[in-house]
């Protein structure tokens, strides 16, 4: 009987949550609301409070949900390269921009600017995936700079106010052996792949642009050779 109880839990739990996604996909993070999702799904507001503390709670689940499915994609795209660093990256900045074109709401939501005021959830939010998003990219990167360091600013060149905010990054994402100017150019790396994904999920460019693609590939042509990397065009499918 105890059993049953959890599954039943975690089935509703797996309901509550994928309900919220399809809000948020269907009328953006100010659909998701627990009245909604109660409403959907055919239970009370207050039968919610049972699995989540608040909406906030809710919001801050669903953000994880949508990170560790980004962060499997990532992973999956890496793991086809075991020994190879450079191809890892590359292959980790395809599947990015793939996911995000695929689930443009989900992106914008996570990674997008958040409503004001900004509370708690969204700052747990940019941290989370801070960490698990750069975490994995970082991965890659320490292995591609231990096998073949490549050119970076030396750290006594770096502002102090940089400094310190580059060495806070480095230990929450976990690059402690690299130097502040390898750090520097990580984030370099991924403001070029954001400033790409941004302008194709929010449509900027959609008056002239109906297909980002060759744009994201000069985005991942410019990272190599940031990096120091060859530049490999996508296999033919």
């Amino acid at each position: 009987m105890a059993n049953r109880r959890e599954r039943l839990r975690v089935a509703l739990d797996r309901d509550l949550r994928r309900t919220a996604r399809r809000l948020l996909v269907s009328g953006g993070i100010d659909a998701v609301t627990l009245a909604a999702i109660a409403r959907e799904i055919g239970i009370t507001s207050p039968a919610i409070y049972r699995y989540y503390k608040s909406r906030d709670d809710l919001v801050y689940t669903l953000a994880k949900d949508v990170i560790d499915e980004l962060v499997g994609e990532l992973g999956a795209a890496a793991a086809r390269h075991p020994e190879y660093p450079a191809r890892q990256i590359t292959a980790m900045i395809r599947a990015f921009t793939a996911w995000a074109a695929r689930n443009r709401a989900e992106y914008g939501f996570v990674f997008g600017v958040p409503p004001p005021p900004v509370g708690h959830v969204y700052r747990e939010i940019a941290k989370t995936w801070t960490v698990e998003v750069g975490g994995t990219f970082g991965k890659s990167y320490l292995q591609l700079w231990r096998q073949r360091p490549f050119d970076v600013p030396a750290d006594d060149d770096l502002e102090p106010a940089l400094q310190k905010q580059l060495d806070n990054y480095r230990v929450l994402v976990g690059l402690e052996p690299m130097p502040l100017g390898a750090i520097l150019v990580f984030i370099e790396c991924w403001s070029r792949m954001y400033a790409s994904m941004s302008f194709d999920v929010s449509g900027l460019m959609s008056a002239t642009f109906t297909d980002m693609s060759p744009m994201h590939e000069r985005m991942c042509r410019g990272i190599c050779e940031l990096l120091g990397i060859e530049y490999e065009p996508p296999a033919m499918s």
